[in-house]
This record gives structure tokens, C-alpha cells and sequence, in this order.
């Protein structure tokens, strides 16, 4: 009886391993990703130093490549950008390239004290900065004109960046001018000129003129010639006759 069982076990036993054969080759040939390592999600490595995502990367099976290197404000080194980007699902082995941080471009403040608030502008956008806050600030110099910046003129800053200027708002205190023989036409004009306002407008006896006429000359004021006032004092001007 056993020998007459040995024909068909041995047909069993190739057919086994004829399937098992079949199945292997399909698996290795035809299916090969599952045979193999799965396919894997790109983890995002973005804000990473470069060492760090390309250990990531390539314990899940990646290819990392450094890309591009260009100036940002993030450090030197940190991953910008990655392609294929992040959650992307990949074979393993794929390449991952690596945009990679050069640190911040620096460049010298350019010089804007004394300019206008328009060309210290010009003059910051042309050295690749941007203009920041503007303040005012009491000063001698001419009104608007800029008189400090934060970064000060010659600092290295990043490019971009922003760049905050004062500018002048004036003088804190007035030389009261001379008004003594001037028609009061010309008087009012040079009060409103150099920031100060008109008084009374009195006669020789000290009333005051509600509509002088407007040829008299002064003949006196207060305050005098010559002292230092604050923007927008009046002046009070005593008339002395016509202009000739």
C-alpha cells in the first residue's frame, strides 16, 4: 500500500512547490514594491538644518540631494523648500532635493541724515532696504529733513529689511526776527514764515489797530529782536508811520 501511495505524494509535493515557485517569481517580477519596502509619506523637513532632514529622510529609505543655496533670514543651513514637498507619498529611494538656507544678506545702512524723507526713501530701496517706521522729532535742522535711523548709516543689516527714520520737526525754539522799519505787510509775512504769529497791532499811543493799514512801518515789537521763543508765540508790533 505504501509503495502505491509514492507516485501521488511526489505529484502533491511538485505541485506545491511548482505553485510556490509561480507565487515567488509574481511576487518578485510583477509586484515588486510589495515585495520590497512599502512606499512612505515625505515627512515635511522644512525649518530643519540640513543635517537633521537628510537623517530623516534617509532612515525612511529617501535619496536626499542639496538644491539651491540662497540668502533668507532663516540660519544658515535650515531647509527652505523641499521637492517632492511634504505628505507626498513616494517609492523609497526617491530623490529628495534640499533648498538650503545661506543666512541673511548683509549690506551697509546707506547714509539718509540730512536728505528729505522722499530721497532717503530712493536712497534706502536702491541699497535693497525697505523704509520702516518715521518719527519726528524736535531739531535746528529744516523740517522734514532726516536726523537719525535705526540701524544708524554705515551698520550691517539683512537685506531685506526695514529701516526706521526720524525726521526733523522744526526747531524747539524761534529767533524772533527784526521787524523795526518793515512795512507791516512784510512783517506778517517774515512772522508767518519762521513759525511765529502775529499780535497786536498798536499805535504810537498803544491802542491797539483792529484793520492797520497794512504800509505802516514798525517801529517797535514785543518780543524783541533777537530773542528765542517757541513756535507760534505772537509778536506784538508798535506802528510808526508809512513806508516811504
Amino acid at each position: 500500500m505504501a509503495g502505491k501511495m509514492r507516485p501521488w505524494v511526489a505529484y502533491v509535493v511538485a505541485a506545491v512547490g511548482g505553485f510556490t515557485l509561480a507565487y515567488a517569481i509574481v511576487a518578485l517580477f510583477v509586484f515588486p514594491a510589495s515585495a520590497a519596502q512599502r512606499d512612505a509619506s515625505v515627512p515635511n523637513v522644512v525649518g530643519l538644518p540640513y543635517v537633521d532632514a537628510q537623517r530623516r529622510l534617509e532612515q525612511l529609505g529617501f535619496t536626499v540631494q542639496r538644491g539651491e543655496v540662497r540668502y533668507n533670514n532663516a540660519p544658515r543651513g535650515t531647509v527652505l523648500s523641499q521637492d517632492p514637498e511634504p505628505e507626498i507619498t513616494a517609492a523609497p529611494g526617491i530623490r529628495v532635493t534640499l533648498a538650503i538656507s545661506n543666512g541673511p544678506h548683509v549690506a551697509p545702512v546707506p547714509s539718509i541724515i540730512g536728505l528729505s524723507r522722499e530721497l532717503a526713501q530712493t536712497a534706502l530701496e536702491g541699497a535693497g532696504f525697505e523704509m520702516g517706521d518715521v518719527s519726528e522729532r524736535p531739531s535746528n535742522e529744516p523740517r522734514g529733513a532726516v536726523i537719525d535711523s535705526r540701524p544708524r548709516p554705515g551698520a550691517q543689516a539683512p537685506i531685506p529689511s526695514s529701516v526706521s527714520m526720524v525726521v526733523s520737526a522744526g526747531p524747539t525754539t524761534i529767533v524772533v526776527p527784526d521787524l523795526s522799519d518793515r512795512p507791516l505787510s512784510d512783517a506778517f509775512q517774515l512772522l508767518r514764515q519762521v513759525g511765529l504769529k502775529v499780535g497786536d497791532v498798536k499805535s504810537a499811543t498803544g491802542a491797539i489797530i483792529p484793520a492797520p493799514d497794512m504800509s505802516a512801518v514798525v517801529k517797535s515789537q514785543t518780543p524783541v529782536a533777537g530773542n528765542q521763543v517757541m513756535a507760534g508765540t505772537k509778536v506784538d508790533m508798535t506802528l510808526g508811520g508809512r513806508a516811504p
